[in-house]
């Protein structure tokens, strides 16, 4: 008995003792080993996220042409070009004559002339990729009675899906169907996108997916340019129909920035040329760059001498791409002008825009707007110029509804008006 008692109270201090040194017990983890596992994780994630990335990648090139072929395409969005007032070049004569003794003029051979005319058609060979004719085709008995007609167009955006194409609107008036022939002479059919009848503009749409691999690799895409930076005497290129003919080229220079072209409500710069045209001629305006600068259609922008004049590529850009976004151009139908302070105070009539016209069955009609009534304000915004009305107008958006104030003449005198004028547009 006693030796039992013993071992036990010997064992006790042995095992409270190996309890007291427990907390020394800890695993010391190899810290080399450690960084590896770190490393060999971050690197699986890395190739996992690389994976999925091109996985990814390859996967919206793949389906890219579905959507766009079923989607509609890209949405087509358009720079707008910074206003600037085109420098005339016209000087008194004391300084033009002072700049002529300034400047030593080099002497040209007929070999300069030659180089230079090569250069520009080179230019022209270029631009002239994006020119398309596009025929409107009108079906009276059957498809061998059909009558053709042609007007010059130029693509301007590729979304996918479609080569969008802008052109004179006229072409699709009464068409029974349309056609394009690009600059390889292969033509496809087209499809009306989108017209404004005010301005004289359509969009015409090609299926990418009917072009040829040759067609597409012939063609391009032409770059809208800054007509807002063209000046009076610049050199230009004319590429169409301007000459009653599909393919012309000609050359010439600018001879005016300061004529306008008046529609309902606005006004559009034109850039007038030296260079003869058709009276139904059409085409595109180039600068020496290769970029368009202006959309000619001489039935509408006629000016003396059948000379070529274009809209100024700037001052059409937003209605582009309104269009070629399946938008309506915002339109209330008031050809007006302006009401300065000298023919105020002479007249007494108010300042403001004089409606001259509104046209039969627009918004402004509808709205109860009269000739001789005098707009000052659209929307809480003073009116003074033809360029803030148009600006409130568009601004709006078609669908919206905007009020107009102005002032009617009365018995007794000017009384103040006012109108809900719901935007439309004129297709």
């Amino acid at each position: 008995m006693s030796d039992n008692r013993e071992n036990t109270h010997n064992e006790e201090p042995h095992d409270s003792e190996e309890e007291k040194y427990l907390f020394l017990q800890e695993t010391v983890k190899d810290e080399q080993r450690s960084k590896k596992g770190i490393m060999g994780n971050l690197c699986r994630l890395a190739g996992r996220g690389l994976i999925f990335g091109l996985a990814a990648g390859l996967a919206f090139y793949a389906l890219r042409p579905w959507a766009m072929t079923h989607l509609g395409g890209e949405k087509v969005t358009i720079p707008l070009d910074q206003e600037e007032t085109p420098v005339e070049n016209e000087t008194d004569t004391k300084d033009q004559e002072s700049q002529e003794e300034e400047i030593q003029y080099p002497d040209l051979t007929v070999e300069d002339y030659q180089e230079m005319n090569h250069a520009l058609y080179q230019v022209a060979l270029s631009a002239g990729k994006s020119v398309v004719e596009i025929y409107a085709v009108h079906r009276d008995e059957g498809w061998e009675n059909a009558e053709e007609q042609a007007v010059s167009g130029v693509i301007f955006w590729d979304n996918g899906a479609d080569l969008l194409i802008a052109a004179p609107a006229r072409i699709v008036k009464d068409a029974e169907a349309l056609k394009a022939t690009f600059s390889d002479n292969t033509t496809y059919n087209a499809t009306l996108k989108k017209q404004d009848r005010n301005l004289g503009l359509a969009i015409i749409a090609v299926k990418r997916s009917d072009l040829s691999d040759s067609t597409r690799n012939q063609i391009q895409t032409a770059m809208l340019g800054n007509s807002n930076a063209v000046n009076r005497g610049d050199g230009v290129i004319v590429l169409g129909e301007q000459f009653g003919y599909a393919g012309g080229v000609g050359y010439g220079i600018i001879s005016s920035t300061r004529n306008y072209r008046t529609v309902a409500d606005g006004q559009y710069r034109l850039l007038d040329t030296d260079i003869a045209g058709s009276e139904k001629g059409s085409g595109i305006l180039f600068n020496t760059a290769g970029e368009v600068i202006g959309i000619c259609d001489q039935s509408e922008l006629q000016r003396d001498g059948n000379l070529v004049s274009a809209y100024a590529i700037s001052d059409i850009k937003e209605e582009i791409e309104l269009l070629a976004n399946g938008q309506g151009v915002p339109y209330i139908g008031v050809h007006g002008v302006v009401v300065t302070e000298k023919l105020a105070g002479e007249q007494g009539i108010p300042k403001g825009i004089y409606v001259r016209e509104v046209e039969a069955d627009s918004p402004a009609m509808q709205a109860g707007i009269q000739n001789g009534d005098v707009i000052t304000e659209i929307n809480k915004t003073d009116i003074t110029g033809i360029a803030g009305f148009h600006k409130q107008i568009a601004e709006a958006g078609t669908g919206t509804q905007i009020r107009i104030k102005g002032q009617r003449r009365g018995a007794d005198g000017y009384v103040d008006v006012t109108f809900d004028v719901t935007v439309g547009s004129k297709e």
